[in-house]
């Protein structure tokens, strides 16, 4: 009886395991060869993204996922967390300037990532729910606040603060950047919830945006001060 309850016991399935089924059931691909480049253009370290995979979709918005173990080390030793990503790369532009956004936090620690970035927090006095969960900060305050439409404000709102996740939103020429960092892994359920909400941003600001991209280093900088990719109005190989 023992040993058919010992072997009737369910294993808990890795994140390995885990992230294969996540793979198989959203039909995604293998994008480890664009592991060296993603982490260049982000600034997102030595440590590969792994596993990193994708969804190619012509004429629409490549979406990558990924996992990346971080380790910090302090006065009391090393500390390894792991960061999991959703990256929305589109074919045409979505934004003049770019901004980081995250939940509010210490105003002590804003004006060291503001300083860090060569940024500053948008002050939103007129957008006063926003302003009092989210922190936006950005070089360009004028193309900032008129990306910032209502809507994509209540989206933002839902994936940094509704969505129950440390997350971060970094937005470039091209590019929508969500990091996830915290003392579980992101569950997968949120990973698709987040991939949800980026391209509906991207659906809400398709075709708004002229002029060039702003290539110079972003003012979203994450864990590593995060710039926008070099050329970032030409598309990656396998990209439209």
């Amino acid at each position: 009886m023992d040993a058919m309850l010992f072997g009737s016991r369910r294993r808990t399935p890795s994140r390995r395991q885990l992230w294969r089924e996540f793979a198989g059931r959203l039909e995604l691909a293998d994008a480890s060869p664009k592991d060296a480049r993603l982490r260049d253009w982000f600034d997102l370290g030595d440590v590969p993204l792994s596993p990193l995979v994708s969804l190619v979709r012509e004429g629409q918005p490549t979406l990558y996922f990924f996992d990346q173990v971080r380790e910090r080390s302090g006065p009391t030793g090393s500390v390894s967390s792991l960061v999991t990503g959703v990256l929305l790369r589109a074919p045409g532009r979505l934004a003049a300037a770019s901004l980081r956004a995250l939940p509010r936090g210490n105003p002590v620690l804003e004006r060291i990532v503001a300083g860090r970035t060569g940024s500053r927090r948008l002050a939103l006095p007129e957008l006063p729910d926003f302003d009092a969960q989210v922190s936006v900060f950005a070089r360009d305050e004028g193309a900032a606040r008129q990306w910032l439409t209502k809507p994509v404000q209540g989206v933002i709102q839902r994936l940094l603060i509704d969505r129950g996740m440390a997350a971060t939103l970094v937005v470039g020429g091209r590019h929508l950047l969500t990091l996830c960092e915290g003392a579980e892994p992101a569950p997968f359920e949120a990973l698709e919830a987040i991939a949800t909400d980026l391209l509906t941003l991207f659906a809400m600001v398709e075709g708004t945006v002229g002029g060039a991209v702003d290539s110079g280093p972003s003012a979203a900088g994450v864990a590593g001060d995060t710039t926008t990719p070099p050329g970032s109005d030409t598309p990656g190989a396998g990209e439209s």
